[in-house]
């Protein structure tokens, strides 16, 4: 039996299609980067075989659990680059996991021709090349649909042509869209930091890639700070001069040079508000 450990975004997901597709037998468990140490050392016992892609666990994991299974290590991640030496590892910064993934299970022997325009979708997203009309749209489509009807859908049909209900999904997800960026607009606010860059932070629970992006072009930020309180997560975005990974692997977190984010239990306020409040 295998356990594939991936990442819980497009990319992640993208990964796990091509190895449902491949191997029959595999438990695959989407994570986010602050639970990725615990969860593999829990369970890996249960398994032959670990593959894990498109999110990096610590050094200190792959010492535990080196000599124990069979790992397969697959990501993108500048921040675990010095890692691969605890497996058979594909590991290149200039590719998403997904390309990666495809890479590795290729020269394994499986046919995955009927994927390739799915994985160069999917790349196009991740690595925010933007080149093609539709990888917007497919990463608005995973949003859409979750992460078991999207795996559902592309293991079932590979085709990156939408349907006629997928498009009106996209079509009504998009004016939600265009309202969203317009008021995140009159919500975000300006900050200048110790080094006089210009930086933006707003709360937010979706949208995180379109909505930095957007205010970085809109508001000239150096960078941007997208907080989901509810689910305490912090998402960033920036410019390609400016490397947020290194905030967020400061905070337990990790992902790219210019999108990348973190976990935290921080209330952000709300005690002192209701205190404001006289409230207790």
């Amino acid at each position: 039996m295998i356990l594939h450990v991936t990442h819980n975004d497009l990319d992640g997901v993208g990964c796990a299609i091509l190895v449902k597709r491949c191997y029959d037998f595999v438990d695959t468990y989407y994570l986010n980067y602050d639970d990725v140490d615990s969860f593999i050392q829990n369970n890996y016992a249960n398994y032959e075989q670990l593959i894990i892609s498109d999110i990096s666990p610590s050094e200190e994991t792959f010492k535990y659990i080196e000599n124990h299974i069979e790992i397969v290590f697959i990501d993108h991640h500048k921040t675990s680059l010095h890692l691969g030496e605890y497996a058979l590892s594909y590991l290149d910064t200039t590719v998403s996991a997904t390309y990666l993934t495809m890479k590795w299970l290729e020269e394994s022997g499986f046919d995955l021709s009927e994927y390739h325009d799915f994985v160069d979708c999917v790349n196009d997203f991740d690595m925010w090349h933007l080149k093609r009309d539709d990888s917007l749209k497919m990463n608005m489509l995973f949003t859409i649909l979750g992460l078991d009807r999207f795996m559902e859908r592309f293991l079932n049909n590979p085709s990156t042509k939408f349907t006629e209900v997928e498009l009106l999904l996209l079509d009504l997800e998009s004016e939600s869209l265009d309202k969203y960026l317009k008021n995140a607009e009159k919500m975000v606010k300006t900050f200048v930091d110790k080094n006089n860059r210009k930086f933006g932070a707003i709360f937010a629970e979706k949208y995180n890639s379109e909505l930095g992006n957007h205010l970085i072009k809109t508001h000239d930020f150096d960078y941007v700070f997208i907080i989901n309180a509810q689910r305490g997560k912090v998402s960033m975005r920036s410019k390609p001069d400016f490397d947020v990974s290194e905030i967020a692997v400061k905070n337990g977190g990790g992902g790219h040079k210019n999108a990348a984010g973190f976990s935290t239990n921080y209330d952000f306020g709300l005690n002192q508000f209701l205190k404001n409040l006289e409230v207790y």
